[in-house]
């Protein structure tokens, strides 16, 4: 993790150690109730702006095949620190293997900007690494045939 201080480092080494331990409650842990999440580069159409922590979880928390097939040891996390000290731009890498196949992987999975308040994410705009990581998976053709619908 980059030597940054402060509450908004604290976070994102809170969110790192919840993705290592694959404990998606304690990630959305992190939200503040009226916190919010948002996917900028989703398709049209799809959801791309969650509202509230009764929103969040579920959409946080749930079981994709992907996600079961990456089996993620280690998760290193980079954090640049803005001139606002409450928001902070994160940098997550990921490493493990594909359950399947036993292939190792190591990609960067993720760059958020994250503002908090009083310990906690009120907004976190997340730019998710989704085709590599179903490169990573071995679903790469899957993936594309769902883009397609």
């Amino acid at each position: 993790m980059t030597h940054t201080t402060g509450p908004a480092a604290e976070i994102a080494e809170r969110l790192r150690a919840a993705m290592e331990s694959k404990d998606k409650h304690a990630f959305v842990d992190e939200f503040a109730e009226d916190g919010v999440y948002e996917l900028p580069f989703a398709l049209e159409g799809a959801p791309s702006r969650f509202e509230g922590l009764e929103t969040i979880r579920p959409l946080l928390t749930r079981d994709n095949p992907m996600s079961q097939l990456l089996d993620i040891r280690k998760v290193s996390v980079d954090v640049h620190q803005s001139t606002d000290p409450d928001v902070m731009t994160v940098e997550f890498t990921v490493e493990g293997e594909n359950s399947a196949s036993g292939e190792p992987f190591s990609f960067p999975s993720s760059i958020g900007v994250v503002r908090v308040r009083d310990g906690k994410i009120v907004h976190y705009r997340d730019y998710p690494s989704s085709l590599r990581g179903a490169q990573c998976a071995g679903m790469l053709k899957q993936y594309a045939e769902m883009l397609a619908k």
